[in-house]
């Protein structure tokens, strides 16, 4: 049972390493404004949500069948059953939690560079839905004498985007 659950640890690992991979795809879509590539990656990142939610279930019954047939109490963590194993599947375990603890800091930082991006591109659109308006709908001003005027042109232009 424990090289089972070595082997479903190992291809969740997997698939978080490809999961990052499509962050970064994500990531360089989004840099680009391909937005056909970005519907892509982001069909691609719904499948592997999909394994992903299967493989733990998978690892959530075998852990339980495990603890059940260990006569375990609470919950059983990898520290918990490194202390049940031997030595190459204690190694094996060990090296498989630091890949993956490795891995959900990396997807962590891509995802909220990501985040970023979207909200900055959003004030954007923002920003420029709003300049656009004020072309057809100028706001009043006061003129020279102090009376009340129409401007039609104070508007600026953000170049650093």
């Amino acid at each position: 049972m424990v090289n089972r659950l070595i082997e479903i640890i190992g291809r969740e690992a997997r698939l978080f390493e490809s999961f990052l991979e499509l962050l970064e795809r994500q990531q360089a879509s989004l840099v680009a404004n391909d937005v056909e590539e970005l519907n892509r990656v982001t069909a691609d990142m719904r499948h592997k949500l999909v394994e992903s939610r299967l493989l733990s279930r998978q690892r959530d019954e075998l852990v339980d069948e495990i603890r059940q047939a260990n006569a375990i109490e609470g919950d059983l963590c990898v520290t918990r059953l490194l202390e049940l194993v031997g030595e190459e599947q204690a190694n094996q375990l060990s090296r498989l939690r630091g890949l993956i603890l490795s891995l959900n800091d990396k997807i962590t930082e891509v995802r909220n560079q990501n985040a970023t991006l979207l909200n900055r591109s959003r004030d954007y659109i923002v920003k420029m839905m709003e300049m656009l308006s004020r072309i057809n709908n100028p706001q009043d001003t006061y003129v020279a004498t102090g009376l009340i005027g129409r401007s039609d042109g104070a508007m600026a232009v953000d170049r650093r985007a």
